[in-house]
């Protein structure tokens, strides 16, 4: 009998309630926690992917410029850039002669008035 009154014992009933209250909380805040870390690895699974292309990125930019790079220390590199910036010769030319404008015309000054009247006038 006293095996029976042990078990039904209001204040090991109260303990036993508030053990299983104080382990239901220790396993929520576990599954919370271990869902916090599988957010961060996912965000960080993504940055580091965004990260990677990124670099792939400059370092075909990189290849690219080093490219144009050693192509405009030759004369030959420099002289194609400056021809295909300025549109200055077709492709596949080999000399280019460039030829000075011609100057215009300076313009004359009329020398009075009274001439442009008599130049006007004459015709009458």
């Amino acid at each position: 009998m006293m095996t029976l009154k042990g078990k039904t014992d209001p204040l090991r009933l109260m303990g036993r309630r508030i053990l299983l209250l104080l382990l239901a909380i220790l396993v929520v805040s576990a599954a919370w926690g271990v869902w916090n870390i599988y957010r961060k690895d996912k965000e960080a699974a993504r940055l580091r992917e965004h990260a990677q292309r990124q670099l792939a990125d400059l370092k075909d930019r990189q290849a690219h410029v080093q490219t144009d790079y050693e192509k405009l220390k030759t004369a030959r590199g420099l002289e194609e850039a400056l021809r295909e910036q300025y549109a200055v010769g077709a492709e596949g030319e080999q000399l280019i002669v460039i030829v000075e404008p011609q100057k215009p015309e300076p313009i004359r000054a009329t020398s009075s008035i009274m001439q442009w009247i008599k130049d006007v006038f004459s015709n009458w």
